[in-house]
């Protein structure tokens, strides 16, 4: 078997067996996945990103995140038995080049429907230029030092997937990167999010020969300045793995959506000299620091070490092809307490607004919130908390931005809840709509229990493949359209009072009245969904022409499906009494 030093990930990811038994040769994809861009509802994204099938294009998964600026598109191989040796297949590499002349070269119109739906998104989102940074995965479960005839292909794969996207899409500052993803490096993503410090040797120090320390109850900090060509070669040597304590990498320094990287380029090209007074500096966590005294001033080492704010500007500099000396502010910080490294690592990054559901988790709501969750020991809602240390998986983990989809779109926008998932936490009005003061943790997972209940019978219909019958293979072709969750979703709650026989007063007060298997909640869900989508999805596809955009036309498709429910009342009534038996309002 696969030596001991990846057992670490190894041994995290086979416990994952519900996500094995249900994705297959997937599930190692989409744990990587998971673990690269720590992904909290992972069943979401697979129901959106997975493309894997007979007519795929070599693109197993093509996962699109316009919020955070990255698209993935991805290969994967799974070894069954796997033997320290082996080697990982060189063609699936290769392969990829296939997958990039089908995503960026084609009109949607012209691809295989299976992933027709993920290349319109992804091409229309490189064109908008909100996408950054694409990358191409070759993921698999062996030594990445087996095979070295990969990292040549996909060193081709990336020069030729550049030289495509550039005359394709020339207004766009989106670059291309290719990666083998085997062992080496999923063992190293698990490592960065099981602890704040990744990279774990001494280094010397780069200063002016000055500084002086602070000290309080539980830290001790260091403040001095570095070299911007010492902070380079770190960067070259650790790349990401720099940053592993910090919810943001480097983003690049696009003009359109990166103007502060471009202008830190700027001003070390230009004033170099003056850059220590116009940047605002650099936090580093360290495991420790250690400082000699000699004739020429004060020798600095450290030991350990991860960037929790100034990742731009380590990211921006590191990408100069040329670099002129200049001084970097800088503290290197020594603390042991989890709780203060948390908010160290929270306070230093609140001016860059990481995540507008940072900002809130402390907001009286999400307090209330995260209480009314602690009975539910199986699930786990972090009301927008991002601690250092994560959730155990046997848990149902709550995402928080797919819950405020599934509130907004369940009461009345699904048009918002698909398009603009960052700005639910982050625009005022938008926030205090989907987390009001009667919001409860009964309401939350009803509605978050009927989202996964669509990714779920996405995913059943998608596995049938072949054998699904037509009026399932128009369900399928129905949801695999983009926004098409989030409209159904709302659809579902628009037939609220057919499907329960009863005038609903406040649908915020919709909820089961046993909540503590999640499970159970889904499959009650199912048998909602496999009675109002067959009927429903002919009706609805009206509003999803180019992406779900119209408010006005999703009203009118949901109207006309609660329209055709309500026909059949007294069926459905009786068909889904056992649904609203499990229902309390």
């Amino acid at each position: 078997m696969i030596e001991v030093n990846i057992v670490g990930y190894m041994a995290d990811f086979y416990s994952r067996t519900e996500l094995i038994s249900q994705y297959g040769n997937n599930a190692l994809l989409l744990y990587a996945l998971q673990l690269r861009f720590e992904i909290s509802d992972i069943t979401s994204v697979a129901s959106d990103a997975l493309t894997d099938g007979g007519n795929d294009k070599k693109c197993d998964l093509i996962y699109v995140d316009q919020d955070m600026g990255i698209a993935v598109i991805a290969q994967g191989y799974m070894k069954q038995d796997p033997q320290a040796n082996d080697l990982a297949p060189g063609n699936k590499a290769s392969d990829l080049n296939t997958a990039a002349t089908w995503v960026f070269a084609q009109n949607p119109d012209d691809v295989p429907e299976q992933i027709r739906e993920q290349v319109r998104l992804l091409q229309s989102s490189i064109e908008g230029n909100s996408i950054t940074t694409v990358y191409f995965w070759y993921v698999h479960n062996l030594n990445e030092r087996n095979n070295p005839q990969i990292k040549a292909e996909l060193s081709a794969m990336q020069k030729s997937a550049r030289t495509l996207i550039k005359s394709l899409f020339p207004q766009s500052d989106a670059e291309v990167f290719s990666l083998e993803v085997g062992n080496e490096t999923i063992e190293r993503w698990y490592n960065a999010a099981s602890k704040q410090i990744t990279i774990t040797n001494t280094l010397e120090v780069d200063t002016p020969k000055v500084g002086f320390e602070l000290r309080g109850d539980k830290w001790r900090a260091y403040i001095t300045a570095v070299k911007a060509m010492w902070l380079k070669r770190q960067f070259d040597v650790y790349a990401d793995d720099l940053f592993s304590g910090n919810p943001r990498t480097y983003l690049g320094s696009g003009k359109k959506k990166n103007k502060i990287n471009l202008g830190i380029m700027e001003t070390i090209e230009n004033q170099p000299n003056n850059f220590w007074v116009y940047n605002n500096g650099i936090t580093a966590l360290v495991n420790n620091y250690h400082v000699e005294t000699d004739a020429s001033g004060e020798n600095l080492s450290i030991s350990g070490i991860t960037i929790i704010n100034g990742a731009q500007t380590t990211g921006a500099i590191s990408n100069m092809s040329t670099l002129k000396d200049a001084w970097i502010p800088i503290r290197f910080i020594v603390c042991d307490d989890a709780n203060i490294i948390d908010e160290i690592i929270t306070n230093n990054n609140k001016q860059n607004e990481i995540l507008p559901s940072d900002l809130r988790s402390n907001d009286k709501t999400q307090c209330r919130l995260r209480i009314e969750f602690e009975p539910y020991t199986k699930l786990y809602y972090s009301g927008g908390r991002r601690g250092n240390v994560r959730p155990s998986r046997s848990r149902e983990i709550l995402d928080p931005y797919v819950v405020a989809q599934a509130l907004l779109a369940f009461h009345g926008d699904c048009v918002t809840a698909y398009n603009s998932k960052n700005e639910l936490w982050s625009s005022d009005h938008l926030y205090s709509s989907i987390f009001p003061e009667n919001l409860t943790a009964k309401h939350i997972i009803f509605t978050y229990s009927l989202s996964r209940a669509i990714d779920s019978y996405k995913l059943e219909l998608q596995q049938k493949g072949n054998e699904r019958m037509d009026i399932e293979e128009k369900q399928h072709k129905f949801l695999a359209k983009r926004g098409a969750k989030m409209l159904f979703l709302y659809t579902v709650s628009k037939c609220m009072e057919v499907v329960v026989g009863k005038k609903i007063n406040d649908s915020w007060g919709l909820s089961f009245n046993n909540n503590y298997d999640f499970d159970a909640l889904v499959s009650l869900w199912k048998i909602v969904i496999k009675s109002i989508l067959p009927i429903a999805c002919g009706a609805l596809e009206n509003a999803l022409k180019d992406g779900l955009k119209s408010k006005e036309l999703s009203e009118t498709a949901a109207s006309t499906v609660v329209g055709f429910v309500s026909s059949f009342q007294e069926t459905y009534q009786t068909q889904l009494k056992g649904f609203a038996d499990a229902m309390e309002f």
